[in-house]
């Protein structure tokens, strides 16, 4: 444990760049201890704690977080608890347990730590697998690539990148990794069946892929106070004699319930995604998806 809370906390911030570095893409899976958010990273001071402070901070990042947190793996749902706990067969880094090294290693996955001393300050972890055989000892050293810091994801890039899911074939697909490919965007309910109802070999679904990936974008590179429009290609407004005429037809229930006018829309051919910006998370809420909508001029 960390010998001052300040430590902690610091070490906990590490960690938690690491789960919402950009690098990372596609559906991202955090496979834990049991009982994580109950682990002490110092004296009385847990990950749970740390995590419900987030709540005045960066509200995308903490968002982010506990999607990761609350949909999380454990040890034993990837691996089988005979393995975990053989007594035939032991890991250790350090002369210290290292079930959490091995579950990385069997997943071909990326172990992630607290920098809570230069030992764990490295991109690739070494640990021992030892076991016997007919009554003898062996040893086998195991390599698992690694991470405390999010500067070690650099040199994981082309890992990363072999790593990275085929795009969605179909917009079942796309509505079902929504999450991995749009993590800055939210969707009403109605986009939904909007959305699942696209064909992978219809335009609709190219234009809107497009559309979308441009939101995103935005998003991570939104670095004002405000929302600006003229940042996106192809985007506007409504005019006013439009928004007098059919702004019913742009007014969509949100996740929290208000219902608000999507003026907001990007134009892909002849399709448009109506979306509403929240400037103070950074974050895109989209309404519609589909064609295009009544004007004042038709």
């Amino acid at each position: 444990m960390a010998p001052r809370v300040a430590d902690a906390k610091s070490h906990l911030e590490e960690f938690s760049e690491i789960l919402v570095d950009q690098r990372i893409r596609g559906q991202k899976v955090l496979v834990a201890p049991p009982h994580f958010l109950q682990i002490q990273v110092s004296d009385g001071y847990s990950v749970g704690r740390w995590f419900g402070e987030l709540r005045g901070g960066d509200q995308e990042k903490r968002l982010r977080i506990k999607t990761l947190v609350d949909r999380c793996s454990y040890y034993t749902d990837c691996v089988s608890v005979d393995e975990l706990q053989s007594q035939e067969v032991e890991y250790t880094c350090a002369g210290q347990a290292a079930q959490g090294l091995f579950v990385a290693f069997t997943l071909d996955g990326l172990a992630v730590s607290l920098c809570s001393s230069d030992q764990w300050n490295v991109p690739s972890i070494e640990f021992e697998k030892s076991w016997i055989d007919e009554q003898d000892l062996h040893t086998r050293t195991l390599t698992v690539l690694h991470a405390c810091r999010a500067a070690h994801l650099e040199v994981h890039v082309e890992w990363l990148r072999q790593r990275q899911p085929p795009p969605p074939a179909n917009g079942v697909e796309l509505w079902n990794e929504r999450l991995g490919l749009f993590p800055s965007l939210d969707f009403c309910a109605s986009v939904e069946d909007q959305i699942k109802s696209l064909g992978g070999n219809g335009v609709r679904f190219k234009l809107v892929m497009r559309g979308l990936r441009a939101l995103q974008h935005y998003c991570e590179s939104w670095n004002t106070d405000n929302f600006d429009i003229h940042g996106l290609t192809n985007a506007s407004g409504e005019s006013q004699s439009t928004l007098n005429m059919y702004s019913d037809e742009r007014t969509f229930r949100c996740p929290d319930g208000e219902y608000r006018i999507f003026e907001w829309h990007l134009k892909k051919g002849d399709t448009r995604i109506h979306f509403f910006d929240f400037p103070g998370p950074k974050r895109i809420l989209v309404g519609y998806v589909g064609g295009h909508l009544r004007i004042s001029s038709q």
